[in-house]
């Protein structure tokens, strides 16, 4: 960035100062992967490859949990941010961050999982695969046949009548966050899910306004999380009496709450540690879990997908075999790579994974193992576009225009970690189009710094904008650089904040917003980067129900939950999921019909191949409009200790992806 103003040259020399204290505190690299938003859900719920392929290594390869199995008393886990609500309620709403679903998820169940790494619907609390949609007079019914032999933690039955009560909480108290895709109740849901009604203990019905398609069942409500009635309906009794019913659902006190997984939330200590302990009536231990090279899962005696040809190359039984896990909190990557070294904890999870400067350290240690894999997650630049200027599409597009990703990967990162421009990552190689990608990437990859500027001022133009100093740049090629942009409105704009992770967080997305404000300026626009703790940037862009949202722009990531149909597109971006109107994920403002069509044609699509088509028309609008800038990911480097014994390690986004394994790891 060579400038010829004495301002942007005092700028490019703050810049390049911080990047060297970066690589100081940092051993000299940059961490490596995605986010820590929600699970897509979703930073609600809750969304990278090396090329494409697996770049898994392990010392000892993979495990097998049940062979191998030990119990143990402690596995010890350490974060570098710590959690910010125990209410279920909450996590699935509006605190929906991945560190509480770390400390949270397992507590629960569903109809159906995910099983990984085969990426695979397979029944939890259902009998056999998901049932089929079935027309009638009031629309389209499923009738979904449940287990008799689920309890939950305190020995009460899990039954029909906790899905339908799921759905009643979050349909009556207006529930926001992640709730609103796994019980689609709202009027504006297409379709919407009219109601849940319990049959019997082991039979529930489900009635949609439409024929659901496969992104609502079963990748949606066949996965919801379900809440136990016994407990909190005396709570949703009392909220629905107040006058904000959501925030009661979400502020109540969660010591009352039981478990369905393999372990139970026990305690709390705010800034240093989080507990959960054993759950003695998980319902699904000693369950022996296979998987075949020709596709077969196999769950006890009951196969899917195949009759079980060929090699078994994924096994393990369910414990738990632990006492307790507990989350200790670290400051900062450091410190919590330093307690990996020294035994303190058995295990990091991290959504970023390791940074290269402290891989060193984890690949010298005689007393850990290491795992690389691809991520299914992204990060990215988000503009808020109720106002000026990210409301204008020639301004989004300036910016993205100004960034140079391959330089800002390569050069300034170092390589470790790479460009991306569909919202798909490469990783998840059953809905990533490579033709597209390239076809996106052609706009950006190798243009000059002089067409950069020449692009962005023609888009900002086009909307309006002015300048003090126009940028320009003569036959020469000799480059004037802006000053003092002003909006179509003839107002100046204002600084442009671009909040971000500090580099002891992530100095990835820290490096990123020094350059992107860098960029920013030479265009004219004033910009100042601001490195803020993790929790308070995602406070600030879900401040709450009818709360003003003010953020300028934020560099964040999100993991991308499911990605067997990708669903992310509508949770983050459909217009009725925006976070001031019920704390959805929509975090821009971001509100298109065109690309509302589309994502509701996702989850309405009854064929993979219908998935696929309305999710490239999603990408396609998204390229163009811009409420984000996908920027990069990384691989995903985790180390763990020698002692621990998982079920397998090689798998898309790691072990973190499935919150460090806590019902199958053993010593």
């Amino acid at each position: 960035m060579i400038n010829s103003s004495k301002r942007h040259w005092l700028r490019l020399v703050a810049i390049l100062a911080a990047l060297a204290v970066i690589a100081a505190a940092c051993g000299g690299g940059d961490s490596t992967d995605t986010t820590e938003g929600s699970s897509e859900t979703t930073e609600g719920s809750t969304e990278t490859t090396d090329g494409g392929d697996t770049t898994e290594t392990t010392e000892g390869g993979d495990t097998d949990g049940g062979d191998a199995a030990g119990s143990f008393e402690t596995y010890a886990l350490g974060m570098t941010s710590d959690i910010t609500t125990t209410n279920y309620w909450n996590y699935i709403g509006p605190e929906g961050t991945v560190y509480n679903q770390y400390v949270l998820a397992d507590t629960k169940t569903s109809l159906f999982g995910i099983e990984y790494p085969a990426i695979q619907v397979v029944p939890a609390a259902a009998v056999g695969l998901p049932a089929e949609p079935v027309e009638g007079d009031g629309g389209w019914t499923i009738t979904q046949e449940m287990r008799d032999d689920m309890v939950w933690s305190d020995g009460t039955p899990i039954t029909a009548n906790d899905v339908a009560f799921t759905y009643r909480a979050v349909s009556e108290a207006a529930l926001g966050g992640d709730w609103l895709s796994s019980y689609p109740y709202t009027e504006e849901s297409n379709p919407q899910l009219t109601s849940v009604e319990a049959v019997d203990d082991t039979t529930v019905v489900f009635t949609f306004s439409d024929r659901p398609g496969l992104g609502v069942w079963p990748h949606n409500v066949g996965v919801a999380t379900i809440m136990p009635a016994h407990v909190w309906e005396p709570v949703l009794e009392d909220a629905l009496t107040q006058e904000d019913p959501a925030g009661a659902m979400y502020g109540a006190d969660a010591s009352i709450d039981v478990s369905a997984g393999s372990t139970m939330f026990d305690s709390w200590e705010e800034g240093a540690f989080a507990r959960n302990v054993a759950n003695d009536n998980y319902s699904d231990s000693g369950l022996v879990h296979k998987q075949f090279d020709d596709g077969t899962v196999q769950i006890g005696d009951e196969m899917f997908y195949g009759d079980g040809g060929g090699e078994v190359v994924v096994e393990f039984t369910e414990g738990p075999y632990l006492t307790e896990q507990t989350f200790s909190i670290y400051a900062d990557q450091s410190a919590a790579m330093l307690a990996l070294v020294n035994g303190e904890i058995d295990y990091w999870i991290n959504p970023l994974g390791v940074s290269p400067g402290l891989r060193e350290q984890g690949l010298n240690a005689d007393n850990l193992s290491v795992a690389v894999n691809p991520t299914n997650g992204m990060r990215y630049l988000a503009f808020n576009m109720r106002k000026s200027p990210g409301q204008y599409k020639g301004y989004r597009q300036a910016v993205a225009l100004m960034i140079d990703k391959e330089f800002l990967t390569q050069n300034v990162l170092q390589g470790v970690a790479f460009p991306m421009y569909l919202m798909v990552p490469e990783g998840n190689q059953k809905f990533y189009d490579a033709e597209l990608a390239a076809e996106l990437e052609a706009t950006y990859k190798g243009v000059s710094e002089a067409d950069r500027i020449t692009q962005a001022v023609e888009a900002l133009k086009a909307d309006g904008f002015t300048w003090e100093t126009e940028p320009s740049v003569d036959e020469e090629g000799v480059i004037t650089y802006g000053v003092g942009l002003i909006d179509p409105d003839g107002n100046a704009v204002t600084e442009q904040e671009i909040l971000a992770p500090p580099a002891s967080y992530d100095p990835l997305r820290a490096t990123a917003s020094l350059w992107i404000e860098g960029w920013m300026e030479n265009l004219g626009i004033p910009a100042r980067a601001n490195p803020t703790d993790f929790n308070t940037i995602v406070a600030k862009i879900w401040p709450g129900v009818g709360e003003e949202i003010g953020f300028d722009t934020y560099i964040l990531g999100w993991s991308l939950g499911n990605p067997a149909l990708p669903t992310f597109h509508e949770a983050f971006w459909h217009s009725r999921n925006l976070a001031e109107v019920n704390d959805g994920n929509n975090s821009t403002g971001f509100a298109n019909d065109e690309f509302d069509a589309a994502a509701d044609a996702v989850l309405a699509a009854q064929t993979e191949e219908e998935a696929l088509e309305a999710i490239l028309t999603a990408e396609r609008i998204l390229a163009d409009e811009l409420p984000y800038v996908v920027l990069f990911d990384t691989p995903i480097t985790e180390f763990y200790s020698n002692d621990l014994s998982y079920p397998f390690t090689q798998t898309l986004s790691g072990l973190q992806f499935n919150v460090g394994f806590p019902g199958t790891v053993a010593k």
